[in-house]
């Protein structure tokens, strides 16, 4: 039972988050960050997506090394050897991110930049290649402090 209740405030606490950041939108007050392809992003988007989905190995170890190389480009293996995930199971967990994002705001999009990088010969393969603008970075590190 408490568990349940536990959840429950969680939930209503995350419909906080987004009723007060759409109307920040709506009022012209929220800053926010556009991410190729992915849309804008605000503070509390960022926020609420991070409360979802900050139990999952493959996300955090997405969301650290993004931030910590804020512009720059970070590749699908360097995910997995700091994740200590295989990569079916970090795919799986960039899913379930879509997922939550779906849930939470309609489209699945992440705060991340991601793409299909080209094909790298020695590896024999294309990899998936991500980066974080640094003010989602700033505004991620505050909410892990």
């Amino acid at each position: 039972m408490r568990i349940a209740v536990v959840g429950a405030l969680s939930d209503v606490e995350a419909v906080k988050e987004k009723l007060t950041g759409l109307l920040a939108e709506i009022d012209g007050t929220a800053s926010s960050v556009s991410i190729p392809r992915q849309g804008l992003w605000t503070k509390e988007q960022v926020g609420l997506l991070w409360g979802r989905a900050s139990h999952l190995a493959g996300v955090r170890a997405l969301f650290q090394a993004t931030a910590e190389q804020a512009g720059t480009t970070v590749t699908f293996t360097a995910l997995i050897e700091r994740s200590g995930l295989d990569e079916r199971q970090q795919r799986n967990e960039h899913a379930r991110l879509s997922r939550l994002a779906g849930e939470l705001f309609g489209e699945k999009r992440w705060p991340i930049e991601n793409w299909q990088g080209g094909y790298n010969s020695s590896s024999g393969r294309s990899e998936m290649l991500y980066r974080m603008d640094p003010q989602i970075a700033e505004w991620w590190a505050a909410l892990v402090d």
